[in-house]
């Protein structure tokens, strides 16, 4: 005998349709597809992971990075409740919030598909009132916690050679600087608490040469390539992103910052930031060089 099921669904008496915000949206291009989310997942460290929740490729099923953190994660946006989500199309999604009292900044973060494996993030921001820091410049950032890699270590130029680096503790060498900027002319930066906060403060001792950086994920190559040169740094840890299934290793943060210097610095206008995210799979790393170089030209 077949027993039906009743549901009984809610209605509304006043007619209206209740609505519920959107916290996150599927975005794909022919190779890749990523999910952009606002803070309502409440992640590992709690709501606070605004950013790419997830980037899988049909040459790799695993997302590029930790499945309760995110990656290409805005400062601006960070643990912002207000952080609205906006749909463009299904190539592009954005990011947003407007500025308030007490955290005076805006900022719009678009995530776009510019070809099958390659993703554009570009940042706008605009303070109300002066952002700028005591020790004479604005700093913006971006983190992303990477999903157990079995290289834990950023790959770059440095001296013309590639090279590949990591800090060896959370804290210990974090921030690189480029080889292209003298050393005097180098922000000054605040000092460390006795558990190495900001983490993000000690200058490490390499250098980059051009400004880009990769990473190794299995057989697949995630590659950051930045515009805005002089203003850029790289940072990274090697435990940022939590405990790894790696056995006896952590999961690392490959993350960047680009600092406003005062004499560039001002309230009340805009500032732009661009980086292109390309994941594919790795050839070499003349390859790696050549798309880097290719994705500058085209930023330019």
């Amino acid at each position: 005998m077949w027993v039906g099921l009743i549901i009984a669904l809610p209605t509304c008496l006043s007619g209206a349709r209740a609505e519920v915000p959107m916290h996150c949206q599927l975005i794909q291009s022919e190779e890749l597809q990523a999910i952009v989310g606002d803070c309502a997942r409440n992640g590992v460290g709690g709501r606070q992971y605004c950013g790419l929740w997830s980037l899988t490729s049909v040459q790799r099923q695993f997302s590029c990075f930790g499945n309760s953190y995110a990656g290409l994660l805005p400062g601006e946006l960070r643990g912002r409740a207000d952080t609205r989500l906006e749909v463009v199309d299904d190539r592009t999604a954005v990011l947003y919030r407007t500025a308030t009292d007490q955290d005076p900044s805006e900022a719009r973060a678009t995530y776009r598909f510019i070809g099958p494996n390659c993703l554009e993030h570009t940042l706008t921001i605009k303070d109300m009132r002066s952002r700028i820091s005591a020790l004479g410049y604005r700093e913006v950032s971006w983190c992303s916690y990477i999903n157990c890699p079995e290289d834990p270590r950023l790959h770059f130029l440095s001296g013309g050679q590639m090279t590949a680096y990591l800090s060896p503790e959370h804290g210990v060498g974090s921030r690189l600087a480029p080889s292209y900027i003298p050393d005097q002319q180098l922000e000054k930066l605040p000092p460390q608490d006795e558990e190495r906060r900001p983490f993000h403060v000690n200058w490490a001792p390499v250098k980059f040469d051009e400004p880009f950086y990769y990473g190794r994920l299995g057989h697949m190559v995630l590659l950051y390539v930045f515009d805005n040169p002089d203003d850029l740094r790289f940072f990274c840890s090697p435990s940022g992103g939590g405990g790894s299934l790696v056995p006896n290793q952590a999961c690392p943060a490959w993350d960047f910052l680009w600092i406003i210097p005062a004499a560039k610095y001002q309230a009340d206008k805009e500032f732009t930031f661009r980086v292109r995210l390309i994941y594919k799979p790795f050839v070499s790393d003349e390859d790696v060089l050549a798309e880097a170089r290719r994705a500058r030209a085209e930023m330019k």
